[in-house]
């Protein structure tokens, strides 16, 4: 009886330095990397231990994630770089990775900056105005304190004054919508003294005529959230990225990071689409390297995982949405195939 306590307590203990990590680095997965170069740019809002949100990421599985990185040979960049990329102006490694977070939390400078700056490695903040701690939002990050993040490397961009919703005021209130965005951009430019560039949509959310303003707003870029690695000629409007919630495993993180390009031919509803009715089905037809079988098929809305099927005859993925609800939507889909690659393909689009 004593033995098998005593066995017991030996399991309980290794459990418990394995889940805190004493040895994260040995954490290795044999994940075959996209076949074709790829940009990985990283969503994250909140670091923070025992959050309440499925958007908060555990300071032990941020750090894991940057020494994943390392392990296997990812080189993060830095804003500036990613830009000039896009402008034609620097070429990037194969294994480009853009860390980047949303929002403006108070843990961004109290638990992700120290991390990173560990690490050695920059990053870029989307903040709305409102989170600005001066201006209005006590849980947000003070100008002084976004002059800190500077100094360590970051790069501050916009998120609209309010964290708007902008495809709500699609199609015809172009007005409010370029107030949200200019007034955002001029004034993190004089707070900060620093060109602002680049828009992440609140909520991903955006349409053709959102994409449109933006531009007229000044934006060089802007970045979404649906999932999918960057190919080397990427839609600068339309950048992809891989959201990180509180249920990923490390795992979950590595098939993210190496995923390759799903290639898609037609989604119903299209991608920033305005539909007026809510589909039972989502239609996905893909167009598969030659000689890959699908092994497993996912999709998510969002963070809810949906049920999923592969029609092989038609290289169809339909995905079952019977409660999908109105408004917008950011929905992914991952075929993992038969030489053990997650192909990966998110969109979104708005029902009203």
């Amino acid at each position: 009886m004593k033995k098998n306590r005593l066995f017991l307590f030996y399991v309980l203990i290794l459990s418990l330095l394995l889940l805190t990590g004493c040895k994260q680095e040995d954490i290795k997965f044999a994940i075959p990397e996209s076949n074709v170069p790829t940009i990985t740019v990283l969503a994250y809002h909140r670091i923070i231990d025992g959050g309440p949100s499925f958007i908060d990421v555990s300071t032990y599985m941020f750090d894991s994630h940057l020494n994943w990185l390392k392990d296997n040979g990812y080189q993060v960049i830095d804003f500036d770089s990613f830009m000039a990329f896009l402008a034609g102006e620097k070429t990037l490694p194969a294994k480009a990775v853009l860390i980047t977070f949303d929002d403006g939390y108070q843990e961004t400078i109290t638990n992700a900056a120290p991390i990173l700056e560990r690490h050695g490695l920059p990053a870029t903040l989307f903040i709305y105005s409102h989170r600005i701690k001066d201006y209005s939002h006590p849980g947000g990050l003070s100008v002084q304190e976004l002059k800190q993040l500077q100094q360590k490397g970051w790069s501050i961009q916009a998120h609209t004054i309010s964290h708007a919703d902008l495809s709500q005021y699609a199609p015809n209130n172009k007005a409010g919508a370029l107030a949200e965005m200019v007034a955002n951009k001029e004034l993190l430019e004089r707070l900060l003294e620093r060109p602002v560039s680049a828009l992440a949509y609140p909520y991903g959310a955006y349409t053709n005529e959102v994409e449109a303003w933006a531009k007229e707003a000044g934006f060089s870029a802007c970045f979404l959230i649906e999932e999918g690695p960057n190919t080397f000629s990427p839609h600068p409007y339309r950048l992809k990225r891989h959201m990180l919630y509180a249920k990923d495993t490390l795992q979950d993180f590595a098939y993210k990071v190496s995923s390759s390009p799903l290639e898609v031919i037609k989604t119903i509803p299209a991608q920033a689409q305005v539909i007026n009715y809510r589909p039972n089905t989502i239609i996905v037809d893909v167009d598969l390297p030659t000689g890959l079988e699908v092994k497993k098929v996912l999709a998510d809305l969002e963070s809810e995982e949906l049920d999923a099927r592969f029609d092989v005859q038609k290289q169809r993925i339909v995905v079952e949405t019977p409660s999908i609800s109105y408004g917008h939507h950011n929905l992914t889909v991952r075929l993992l195939g038969s030489d053990l690659r997650m192909y990966i393909y998110g969109w979104s689009f708005v029902i009203r």
